[in-house]
This record gives structure tokens, sequence and C-alpha cells, in this order.
């Protein structure tokens, strides 16, 4: 088979304190590497905010895109305007730039190593909801993270998962595209989602901000 998919449920998952809180890692690529050796090529976490205001932690070399889950965060680039995300909003950044976070909040980060592009969606879903997910065909890693909820999740051709509050559903391909997921509200509230795809970065794209 030349798409695998695992499930990592929420226990599994590792937390850690910094310096404004708390970050959950949730997946890790190549998946033995570790994200205080900065050898990794990619990494998605989720991280709670409980300092009124605090100082991301600097990543050089690395690409950031980070999307509000709950609360309200203002966020201060050095050296250029300041913007403020609410759920379900996104900011990309480099992860040298110093900033400075206002609010409490829960957000997710995704950190993209040299060589690697990504993208994440958010995902709300009613009651008996059903929705097609078709990651874009250069993907080689679709990960698809439940916030809130119970969500049935279905990969091309093959059986379904079910994912509670927390869990992840990883595929990755090795040849062939991955196809598209289907993607169902099986709990009686509102199911959120995280959906991220990761790709080698194409030839000759320069490094994106």
């Amino acid at each position: 088979m030349s798409v695998d998919v695992r499930v990592i449920r929420r226990p599994q998952h590792r937390t850690s304190a910094w310096s404004g809180g708390e970050t959950t890692e949730i997946a890790i690529f190549p998946p033995h590497s570790r994200y205080a050796a900065r050898d990794f090529g990619w990494r998605v976490s989720s991280a709670t905010v409980t300092s009124e205001t605090s100082e991301f932690t600097r990543l050089p070399g690395y690409n950031r895109r980070l999307l509000l889950l709950a609360g309200e965060l203002r966020l201060q680039p050095a050296g250029d305007r300041e913007t403020i995300l609410h759920p379900g909003e996104q900011y990309a950044f480099r992860g040298d730039t110093p900033i400075t976070s206002h609010g409490l909040a829960t957000d997710f980060n995704l950190m993209l190593g040299p060589g690697w592009e990504g993208d994440l969606a958010y995902v709300v879903l009613a009651p008996g909801d059903r929705r097609a997910w078709r990651p874009a065909d250069a993907a080689q890693h679709a990960l698809a993270y439940c916030r809130h909820g119970e969500t049935l999740i279905t990969p091309a051709k093959m059986p379904a998962y079910s994912l509670g509050s927390g869990d992840l559903l990883w595929a990755t391909s090795h040849a062939e595209r991955l196809g598209a997921f289907d993607m169902v509200n099986e709990g009686e509230g509102q199911a959120t989602l995280v959906l991220v795809t990761v790709a080698r970065e194409s030839l000759g794209r320069s490094v994106r901000t």
C-alpha cells in the first residue's frame, strides 16, 4: 500500500511547559526527531497561552503558521503592525521573528523546516454534517486533528476511523495522491477540526513568510 494511515490518540500526545503556558506536541516528522534538538522537518502542536503577555519562542530557519482555536490574541511583531486573531483565523511568520503576544488563548501551530511547505484549514461541522476534504495533489502528509467532538473520517479506498476530542489522523503518501477524505460529525454536538497538509517545497520557490 502506498498510503499509510495512523491514528494518534489524545493520551499519546506529549505536553510540556513553555514560557507563556503549555504546549502539546501532536505530530513531528521525521518521527524520531526532537523539537528541543531542532532536527525536525516539520511539527504540529497546540499551545495554551496562560500569561497575559508572553514572547514567542524563536525558531531560526523555520516558517510558522498559527491558527487560533479559542480566545483572542494580539500579536506584535518587532517593527511591524499588530495583528488581532480570533478563533479560526491564521497568522504566518518566520520563526526567527521577535513576537510579543497579548491575551489568553489556545492555538494550533504548524512549524516548517527548510524544504517543506504546508497549510492549515479550520472546519466546523454541525451534528450530522458531511464534508469532503481533498488535499493538494503534491501533499505527502495530510493530518486531521479533532479539536472537539466526534468525527468519522474515511480516507480514499480505506476503512473509516473514529476521532474524539484531541485525536489525530495522519495519512502519509509514498507514491500516489492521497485522494479525498470523507468527514462526518457523528456526535450530538458541534465538531471542530484542524486540517493540515504538508509537502516538499516546489523547486525554485522561495521561503514563505
